[in-house]
């Protein structure tokens, strides 16, 4: 559930700026934010920035400070400074950038102060995901079965190849070449009309059934482990199927991944009332404070 935050998105956009002033441009439950703060975020400074831009990044200042605010009143939590080194060093290391931090920054533009309010949501949404854990209800095997049944085809993994044609006489043909012995491959690369596959050999990977139109989900699912299908018909043509391996999720697997899920939606609420219940004031030449449908700052009328 790590990085679920929607409030990352500062990282690999192309920033702007708003001058470097020190002047107020929003507080927050009585703690300002300078049109300076939103400069420092980032390591370049463009300065054809966008009343939107502005609005964007001064919004995303907003909700952060929101949620430090309620960590530190709520859960008596702060970041020391040797957890936010640690979390930075997690970011470059994920990120391929273990050990250069400088080389991070440039490409992220992104500055360290930047990088730092980013490590430190990452370590308060930790937090709040051990406080709301004890409060979320845990599924009970039964549940998961049922969820299971609800939608079985949603908990079926299969990893499959297939080759698509737009005619039922082409399908016919194919099958024939495969019966025949052909390299399901090498037909696949030469036949299927599916750019995405076909020059892969057909390969669809691994993927819930669900995730197929309901025809080519079905005959997935039921289809012999190693064997092609007869030609199945979908919106998109003609199919020739073949399921490589098919898992079906275990109950004591569902109810693990509904109680993750169950904790990030009491998180992901937790965070948003932070924000949404945050006093929030916002000068007018930067825009005005709304949190429906989501917390943002609109921009000023042109």
């Amino acid at each position: 559930m790590k990085r679920v935050l929607a409030l990352i998105a500062t990282l690999g956009l192309v920033l702007a700026a708003c001058g470097g002033s020190s002047s107020t441009a929003a507080t927050v439950n009585g703690t300002e934010i300078t049109a300076g703060e939103i400069d420092g975020l980032f390591y370049e400074v463009d300065e054809d920035f966008t009343d939107a831009q502005n609005a964007q990044y001064l919004g995303t200042l907003i909700q952060w400070t929101a949620i430090e605010q309620r960590a530190t009143s709520d859960l008596d939590f702060a970041p020391t400074e040797a957890e936010t080194q640690a979390e930075i060093e997690t970011i470059l290391f994920d990120a391929g950038y273990s050990g250069n931090l400088d080389g991070f920054l440039e490409a992220q533009n992104v500055s360290e102060s930047g990088l730092t309010m980013v490590a430190n949501q990452f370590l308060i949404e930790d937090a709040v995901i051990v406080a709301v854990t004890p409060t979320v209800e845990t599924p009970t095997l039964d549940d998961a079965q049922a969820t299971i049944d609800e939608n079985p085809l949603q908990f079926t993994e299969v990893c499959a190849s297939h080759i698509l044609v737009a005619t039922e006489e082409e399908a016919i043909a194919v099958t024939e070449r495969l019966d025949a012995g052909e390299d399901f491959a090498a037909v696949a690369t030469e036949v299927s009309i599916d750019t995405g596959t076909g020059p892969a050999g057909g390969s669809l990977g691994c993927n819930s059934a669900a995730t197929y139109v309901p025809e080519f989900a079905a005959a997935a699912a039921e289809a012999p482990i190693g064997e092609t299908t007869e030609p199945v018909e979908t919106d998109f043509g003609y199919h020739i199927i073949v399921v490589e391996s098919r898992t079906v999720a275990t109950p004591e697997e569902v109810q693990l991944l509904m109680e993750e899920q169950a904790v990030s939606l009491a998180t992901n609420e937790w965070l948003l009332q932070a924000i949404t219940t945050a006093d929030v004031t916002v000068e007018a030449e930067y825009g005005t404070w709304e949190t429906e449908p989501s917390p943002q700052v609109v921009p000023p009328a042109a």
